[in-house]
């Protein structure tokens, strides 16, 4: 979780596309953990990915309200 902010058209915005990636990086690896029955593995890369996912949701919600005014 290390790059959270970007500045687009000289305003400071958070930045939806990286949480999004390690979200889908951290599902990836939770399915092959499960594949090789490392359920703690898993378990701690569905935690990351969930993570992940509530900051590109705040950075959606951010954008939203950002673009209403």
């Amino acid at each position: 979780m290390a790059k959270v902010m970007v500045i687009v058209k000289g305003k400071l915005m958070l930045d939806y596309a990286y949480p999004c990636m390690m979200a889908e990086k951290a599902l990836k690896n939770a399915h092959e953990s499960m594949l090789n029955r490392d359920f703690d593995a898993a378990m701690e890369s569905a935690l990351i990915a969930v993570a992940e996912s509530k900051l590109m949701m705040h950075a959606i919600n951010d954008m939203k309200d950002r673009d209403r005014g």
